[in-house]
C-alpha cells in the first residue's frame, strides 16, 4: 500500500519587517580629574597670634617645610563601545599589573588559563581549620547520638524511682496516660445517654 499524497499548497512572501530607526544605545563611563591632597600632619596648622600695639618688632612666624604634591598618573578608562560593534585589538604590548601587598599568612596561586592570581590561606592554616570543623561536627553528632541513647536507658529507671518515691510518701502513683484522660474528661461536657426501655 502506497502512502497517501498531500496536495501542495503555496505558501504566501513572509512580509516585510522595517529595520529599527532608534540608534543603538552607548556606554559613557564616568571620568574625573583625580585630586591629590597631601596630609603634613598638625604644622601645617598656624594658630593666629594676638600682637601687642607696644611691641615693634614683628614676631618670627615659624617656617613649615614645603610639601610637594605627589602626581600620579591618569586614570585610563576604556574606549567606548556601542552595542554591536566589536572591540578593537589592543596593542601587543604586555600590560603592566601593580603587585598588591600580600599578608605573610596567605600565599598566592594562579588560576590556569589565566594570569589572575588569588590569595590563600597557608596550608597550617588551612588544615588546622579542616580538622577544627572535622571534630567538632563529629563530636555533635556523637554527643546527640548518645543524649538520645542515654534518655532512652534511664527514662524507666527514672519512672520507677519516682512511683516508689510516691508510695514511701503515700501519695497515689496515676500513670502519663491516666493523668491525660482526665484532663480531656473535665474538658469534655458530661453528657446524659438516655436509655430507651
Amino acid at each position: 500500500m502506497e502512502p497517501p499524497v498531500l496536495p501542495a499548497f503555496p505558501l504566501a512572501n513572509p512580509p516585510e519587517i522595517p529595520t529599527a530607526r532608534l540608534e543603538l544605545p552607548a556606554v559613557n563611563l564616568p571620568s574625573y580629574t583625580p585630586m591629590v591632597y597631601p596630609y603634613g600632619g598638625a604644622s601645617d596648622v598656624a594658630v593666629p597670634k594676638v600682637e601687642d600695639s607696644e611691641s615693634e618688632a614683628p614676631a618670627e612666624k615659624p617656617k613649615t617645610p614645603a610639601i610637594k604634591p605627589v602626581a600620579l598618573p591618569p586614570i585610563a578608562t576604556p574606549p567606548q563601545l556601542v552595542l554591536g560593534q566589536t572591540p578593537q585589538k589592543e596593542s601587543a604590548t604586555p600590560t603592566e599589573v601593580l603587585a598588591q601587598p600580600v599578608s605573610a599568612e596567605t600565599t598566592t596561586i594562579t588560576l590556569p588559563g589565566t594570569e589572575i592570581q588569588v590569595p590563600i590561606p597557608r596550608a597550617e592554616i588551612m588544615s588546622a581549620a579542616a580538622t577544627t570543623s572535622a571534630i567538632s561536627v563529629a563530636a555533635t553528632l556523637s554527643a546527640t547520638a548518645a543524649f538520645k541513647r542515654l534518655v532512652t536507658i534511664f527514662k524507666p529507671i527514672i519512672n520507677v524511682a519516682v512511683k516508689r518515691v510516691q508510695k514511701l510518701r503515700g501519695k497515689p502513683v496515676v500513670s502519663w496516660g491516666r493523668q491525660r484522660l482526665g484532663r480531656h474528661r473535665r474538658k469534655q461536657p458530661q453528657i446524659e445517654i438516655q436509655v430507651q426501655k
